[in-house]
């Protein structure tokens, strides 16, 4: 029987890229419908580029209220939730500049989401972060804006991904309070000895290198569980 998933993320699951023409596009290289034929399952892509969780939230509502004939629901928030409104910052770094997303508000959020999940009998299933090169980003963010400003707020410049790395440690400490699957991205690319070699030139968005890598982690996440799933019969 074909397994019907949804995703729902923000520009990584939606597989978009910054083209050498510095704009953004969908890549074909995410490779979606070939996961579909090789282990039978189909998939609903409901991500859209710069959502945030609560934008997330408002759009799982919605889709649920459709009584949509799904199995299972990946979640991938948290990017743009670390993220920081990056002209206010450049315009005052002593302000009062937080992320979009506070971090315990993530999580509530993310709760929250799979709660929703469950309650329609559908199956929630989360995902950890791709990492962040931070220098790539830290230039990629000052185009436009005053570079020294957000130098002098953020201290260091690696702040960026320690940032983001809280967010996707959360996903996993939430999984494990909520007893949710977790596909574990972030564990794939720290792995890989190049990762500079991975991102488009933000430093945020997987390049088609990239991108096969989270494939080949929700290829690897649904083989073991229709194992998994083999055994229990057994």
């Amino acid at each position: 029987m074909t397994k019907n998933i949804a995703l729902f993320g923000d520009s990584i699951l939606k597989g978009i890229i910054l083209g050498e023409d510095n704009r953004y596009h969908i890549s074909k290289d995410i490779d979606w419908e070939g996961i579909e034929q090789k282990l039978n399952i189909s998939i609903e892509n409901c991500s859209k580029m710069g959502v945030c969780v609560d934008g997330g939230k408002e759009k799982l509502i919605k889709y649920l209220n459709t009584n949509p004939n799904i199995d299972s629901i990946v979640l991938e928030y948290g990017g743009n939730d670390s993220d920081y409104h990056w002209n206010k910052v450049s315009e005052n770094p002593h302000g009062t500049n937080l992320p979009k997303t506070d971090l315990i508000q993530f999580g509530q959020d993310l709760i929250e989401m799979i709660e929703l999940i469950r309650e329609h009998n559908i199956k929630p299933i989360l995902m950890t972060l791709p990492p962040i090169i931070a220098e790539r980003y830290f230039e990629f963010i000052c185009q436009g804006n005053d570079k020294n400003n957000i130098k002098t707020f953020l201290g260091d410049i690696q702040i960026i991904y320690r940032r983001q790395e809280l967010y996707s440690s959360e996903i996993s400490k939430v999984a494990k309070i909520m007893n949710v699957d977790l596909v574990d991205v972030r564990q794939k690319f720290l792995q890989a000895y190049d990762l500079n070699s991975l991102y488009c030139q933000d430093g945020i968005h997987p390049n088609q290198k990239g991108q096969k890598l989270i494939i080949d982690a929700f290829v690897e996440y649904f083989n073991k569980t229709k194992q998994q799933n083999k055994e229990l019969l057994i």
